[in-house]
């Protein structure tokens, strides 16, 4: 099930980032997607420090 989520997601990724490139505005797709990025890994940093304060 998780595997055919991240297969969809990737594709999708895939086909903004063909759109983009034609559109000339690859610098902008990858700008947003480090963004996404950065905010992802920001609540997954979240939830560790919550999980690890929670343990003790």
């Amino acid at each position: 099930m998780w595997t055919m989520i991240g297969a969809a997601a990737a594709s999708y990724l895939l086909l903004l980032a063909r759109s983009a490139w034609k559109q000339g505005e690859m610098r902008q797709f990858l700008r947003s997607l480090a963004i996404v990025a950065a905010l992802c890994a920001l609540v997954a940093g979240a939830v560790f420090a919550a999980m690890l304060l929670d343990s003790r």
